[in-house]
């Protein structure tokens, strides 16, 4: 948490950590003043917090990143009123005296939407409708690169909700091929670089993951979890110290999978065990409640469909 905090104190505010860098910590207000920030990584989370900072006080902010991350706050601020100006890297918010209300339909979310487009393109038949996802193009990259792998992902309709794209998908499955990902291409999916290493357990060829050092920091070293369970359930795969190679091979798998509390490896090894001849055991399925509560029920039924 202090890459959050290290902002906010340089606009005013007041931080205590009891332990480490991370919860529970006290945050202390204070008059915040306009800030110019230049963050050495790609984080909505970083950047969100200064924009929604500054909002709050009244005061202007500019955030420089060394790559695009998602926008979902920019969107949201501007569909309300206030003045964003967004350059590729560097967004900046004006002073805002108040936000208009605005009714919204919140679209479905990319990251729990993905982990279906995964099983259908694992699928050998059939075809799976995924209705109103946000497809915002700074976090769809998982759903491009499905499309790189051999999946056919249409859009049947598309609408705006609040600022955001929203489209009716439909996956189809095809003969998957490994894809290279680099560094650039990490902020659009780098929740679902999980999954689509799992994925890559049956897509033909070798498939590399690099530039995703932010994975190791995230609930889990999810780089490490990521190739020992795979290992573990009978995959080839191996770490890099940035990213991951998976070479891929059509074979059951079996194994028991140590989620280390982490939903998005539940979900990501779930997806495989989904998989007919595969026989894959999580051992915390609950941890998933963090982000998607019904997940196991959604994929049985999704399965038997």
């Amino acid at each position: 948490m202090k890459r959050i905090a290290k902002p906010l104190e340089a606009m005013g505010a007041k931080f205590e950590f009891e332990r480490g860098d991370g919860l529970p910590m006290t945050v202390r207000g204070a008059p915040l003043h306009g800030l110019e920030w230049r963050s050495t990584t790609a984080s909505a989370q970083v950047k969100s917090a200064i924009l929604l900072a500054a909002i709050t006080a009244s005061v202007g902010a500019t955030v420089h990143e060394p790559a695009r991350s998602r926008d979902h706050t920019e969107r949201m601020l501007a569909a309300r009123g206030v003045r964003v100006d967004a350059d590729d890297t560097t967004v900046r918010v004006a002073p805002a005296a108040q936000l208009a209300s605005l009714d919204t339909l919140v679209p479905g979310d990319p990251s729990s939407a993905a982990f279906f487009a995964g099983l259908a393109a694992l699928a050998s038949t059939g075809s799976l409708i995924l209705r109103d996802v946000c497809v915002n193009e700074t976090r769809a990259g998982f759903f491009d690169m499905l499309r790189q792998m051999g999946a056919s992902i249409e859009e049947l309709e598309r609408s705006d909700e609040g600022g955001e794209p929203v489209a009716t998908l439909r996956v189809t499955p095809g003969d998957l091929r490994a894809v290279r990902i680099g560094e650039s291409q990490i902020p659009s999916m780098v929740d679902e670089v999980p999954l689509l290493a799992c994925v890559a357990a049956y897509a033909d060829g070798e498939t590399v993951v690099e530039g995703a050092s932010e994975l190791r920091v995230k609930e889990s070293d999810r780089i490490a979890v990521v190739v020992d369970n795979l290992r573990r359930i009978g995959a080839d795969a191996e770490e890099l110290p940035d990213g991951l190679r998976v070479r891929g091979k059509r074979r059951a798998l079996r194994g028991r999978v140590a989620t280390h509390g982490d939903h998005r490896i539940a979900m990501a090894f779930g997806v495989l065990g989904a998989i007919e001849g595969n026989e894959i055991e999580v051992d915390d399925p609950d941890c998933v409640a963090v982000s998607y509560p019904a997940f196991w029920t959604d994929l049985e039924r999704v399965v038997k469909a």
